[in-house]
């Protein structure tokens, strides 16, 4: 028996299990899932402070998923991402309508656990598109179109690396389990979430 109890997460990482801690249960990818809190407090005192403080959020849910691999740690998780996912797009879009979106996002959450894991999967890979449509779409304010265009760039290809990296954990353990990959996804990720950021605040 772990420290936390039986494991009953719907997903397993490829990091080997309480080898460098009896209270951790994956190791580095609990650590590297702190970044999202330390980029969350970043934006705090920006007008993007709610996602700030869903991104926060999100790294103590992906501490606790690795940390546990527990059921609750991965609820925590996943919701803290299409919760940021949804705000996103809601100021992206530019939503004021407050009401319904809130009852879209708990219809969003009854789904999630009815169906759990692959439901997750396609909304925030859905979302994740949607969202890089919506990027698109801004306009730079005055003399930061140079800056807007690289954040994009490197907002896509750097999440199509970190999606690799957690393919390749996910599909080839055996044969990359040494590098840790899903430590390279959160960070990875990570860095897509300040670019991400970054650029609405210098768009208008």
């Amino acid at each position: 028996m772990s420290f936390w109890g039986e494991k009953d997460t719907s997903i397993s990482f490829c990091e080997k299990q309480y080898e460098h801690s009896q209270y951790i249960a994956e190791y580095y990818n609990s650590l590297s899932g702190l970044v999202y809190s330390i980029i969350g407090f970043y934006f705090l005192n920006t007008k993007l402070k709610k996602m700030g403080y869903t991104l926060v959020l999100l790294g103590l849910g992906t501490f606790t998923l690795h940390a546990t691999q527990r059921w609750y740690g991965q609820w925590l998780d996943e919701l803290s991402m299409l919760l940021l996912s949804f705000q996103a797009i809601k100021y992206l879009r530019n939503i004021k309508k407050k009401k319904t979106y809130n009852f879209f996002f708990l219809w969003v959450i009854v789904l999630y656990y009815l169906l759990h894991n692959k439901t997750f999967i396609y909304m925030f890979t859905g979302c994740q598109f949607y969202i890089f449509h919506l990027l698109r779409k801004l306009k730079p304010k005055k003399n930061f179109e140079v800056i807007s265009y690289i954040y994009r760039v490197l907002y896509k290809y750097i999440f199509i690396i970190s999606i690799i990296a957690w393919l390749l954990d996910q599909l080839l353990c055996e044969y990359v389990k040494f590098l840790y990959l899903h430590s390279f996804w959160h960070i990875g990720t990570g860095f897509v979430a300040f670019l991400g950021l970054q650029n609405l605040l210098i768009c208008e």
